[in-house]
């Protein structure tokens, strides 16, 4: 029984198992590797969205504050020249277009989105990079 133990495998006999083996393992390693690749560009274009959705909803933000500048710039200019005063702002205010509450809440959505998108990314990064590391 120690003799057999110490004669070894038979290499001629497991030859194409360990040659298919090897070959199974350089495949699933490139394939590992091409997705590691593929998941670093996605993060990156994930990242360079994240940066011009920021840009565009600052812009945003700073157009609306403008536009609400001007509304109530125009408001205080209508109830000065006016002879019925705040009457005339809230008949006006009442026909308008503008939705204040409406904007008011997706500025909130805005602001809530750009932060959430901080943590996100961290968190999914930091969970992949645990894992693949």
């Amino acid at each position: 029984m120690c003799c057999a133990v110490l004669t070894g495998v038979g290499v001629s006999r497991y030859n194409s198992c360990v040659l298919a083996l090897i070959e199974g393992f350089y495949r699933l390693t490139r394939k590992m590797k091409e997705a590691e690749d593929q998941l670093a560009e996605l993060k990156d274009l994930r990242e360079r969205e994240l940066e011009q959705f920021r840009g565009m909803t600052e812009e945003w933000m700073e157009a609306g504050e403008a536009y609400r500048a001007e509304i109530k710039r125009l408001e205080l200019a209508l109830a000065k020249e006016s002879k019925d005063g705040m009457v005339s702002v809230a008949l006006a205010r009442h026909g308008s277009l503008v939705d204040r509450a409406g904007s008011k809440r997706f500025q909130a959505k805005l602001k809530r989105l750009s932060g959430s998108d901080d943590q996100g990314m961290c968190a999914v990064g930091g969970c992949w990079e645990e894992e693949l590391g």
